[in-house]
C-alpha cells in the first residue's frame, strides 16, 4: 500500500507573522509535504528574498507565484480606475478577494493542495451551519474587514492559524525560534505604490486639469485634479473661509470637488453593491447586526436592513461621519460574525 503524503500550502509573503505560521505548519503536520508559496505582485522582489530565507531555514521547498499580470489588470487598474470615477478604492480588500485568497487559492487547490494557510488575523467558525469568519484574538489586528468579499466557497480550502494569538504572542514565537524574519517591520503602505505617496503615484497616470471647490452652491476656489482628494478631507485643500471645511462630495465629469461643514458629512444610511454573503441574507436580517465602513472606524448598530435592486441599504441606529463611494461595507452578527460584504455606491 503506497502512502500518500498530505500537501499543504502556506502564503509566505516574507513577513513575521506568515513566517510563523510556515513555521507552525511546519511543526504541527510533520508527515505532510509543506510547501511555502510567494506571490510575486510588483516589484516585491525583497519579499521573494526574504520567504526564501526563512523556508531556508525551516527547510522547506519555497516556490514563486508570478501574478503580476492579473493583479495589475484587477488590482492595479480598480484602483486606477476608481479613482478616476472620483471614489474611494480599497485595493487590499480587492487583491485579497481577486489575488490573494482568489486566484492563487484556485491554482493551489487544482495542484492538489489540501490546504492553504496565510497569516491573517482573523478566525473561522460555524455559525449556525455555515462556514464563515470572526474577529481575532487580537482585535487590534483583525482583518475580518480586508476579507468581507472573499468567495465563501474558498473557506473550505484556507486556513487562518493566528486569529488565536495576538501580535505580541507571534513576534515571542518568531523570536524564540529564531526565524530571519523575526525583526522585520510591518508595512502601512498601500503595497505597489513602493513608498511613493499616493498623490504622486496618481499624478503618474493622470493629467491634472484645474478644477473648482464649491461650498453652498458658490465657486470657493480651485484645485489641479478632483482625483487627488477623498470625502471627509479637510487639510491640503489650500482654501481660506474662515472655519475648517471638508470634502462631502466629487463630481468627477465636471471637475468639481464640493466642500461642507462637518455636519454634512453624517448619514445614518449606506447603500452596499455587489453583495457578497457568508450567510443567508433572509437569515441575515433576523440577527443582530453590525457594521462597518472603514477599517479603522469602529462598528455601529444596524437599525433596518433592506434588499434593493442594486443590492442592500443599511439604516445605523447611529451615524457615520464621511462615507465614501467604493469603500468596503461589511456587516457583522453582535460586531462578532461576518456575514456580508459589499461596496459601497
Amino acid at each position: 500500500m503506497t502512502f500518500v503524503r498530505r500537501k499543504l500550502a502556506v502564503l509566505l509573503s516574507g513577513g513575521v507573522d506568515s513566517s510563523v505560521v510556515t513555521y507552525l505548519v511546519k511543526k504541527n503536520n510533520p508527515d505532510a509535504q509543506v510547501v511555502a508559496f510567494t506571490l510575486l505582485l510588483y516589484g516585491n522582489e525583497e519579499d521573494i528574498e526574504n520567504a526564501q530565507r526563512v523556508c531556508k531555514f525551516l527547510g522547506i521547498p519555497c516556490e514563486v507565484l508570478d501574478l503580476r499580470k492579473p493583479f495589475r489588470e484587477r488590482v492595479i487598474s480598480y484602483f486606477l480606475n476608481e479613482y478616476r470615477e472620483g471614489r474611494t478604492p480599497n485595493p487590499c480588500a480587492v487583491c485579497n478577494w481577486e489575488i490573494k485568497l482568489g486566484l492563487a487559492v484556485d491554482i493551489l487547490t487544482e495542484e492538489g493542495f489540501e490546504k492553504i494557510y496565510t497569516g491573517h488575523y482573523v478566525r473561522k467558525v460555524n455559525f449556525q451551519g455555515y462556514t464563515t469568519l470572526a474577529r481575532p484574538k487580537d482585535r487590534e489586528k483583525d482583518q475580518t474587514y480586508f476579507l468581507a468579499l472573499l468567495k465563501p466557497e474558498r473557506l473550505k480550502h484556507l486556513e487562518f492559524p493566528l486569529g488565536d494569538f495576538t501580535k505580541e504572542e507571534v513576534r515571542q514565537i518568531a523570536k524564540e525560534v529564531n526565524l530571519p524574519t523575526k525583526s522585520r517591520k510591518e508595512s502601512q503602505d498601500i503595497c505597489f505604490l513602493e513608498g511613493q505617496k499616493l498623490k504622486d503615484f496618481l499624478l503618474k497616470h493622470f493629467t491634472p486639469e484645474e478644477g473648482v471647490f464649491v461650498y453652498k452652491g458658490k465657486v470657493v476656489g480651485t484645485h489641479k485634479g478632483y482625483f487627488i482628494y477623498t470625502i471627509g478631507q479637510r487639510r491640503g485643500l489650500g482654501l481660506r473661509l474662515g472655519k475648517p471645511v471638508y470634502i462631502i462630495g466629487i463630481d468627477a465629469k465636471s471637475n468639481t470637488v464640493f466642500v461642507g461643514d462637518k455636519e454634512e458629512l453624517l448619514t445614518r444610511e449606506v447603500n452596499l453593491g455587489s453583495v457578497n454573503c457568508f450567510l443567508p441574507l433572509k437569515e441575515v436580517q433576523r440577527l443582530n447586526l453590525w457594521g462597518q465602513i472603514r477599517y479603522r472606524t469602529p462598528a455601529k448598530e444596524v437599525e433596518k436592513l433592506e434588499e434593493t435592486p442594486k443590492g442592500l441599504r443599511v439604516t445605523f441606529k447611529q451615524p457615520f461621519s464621511g462615507v465614501a463611494k467604493g469603500q468596503i461595507g461589511a456587516l457583522y452578527v453582535n460586531n462578532e460574525i461576518l456575514a456580508c460584504g459589499g461596496f459601497i455606491f
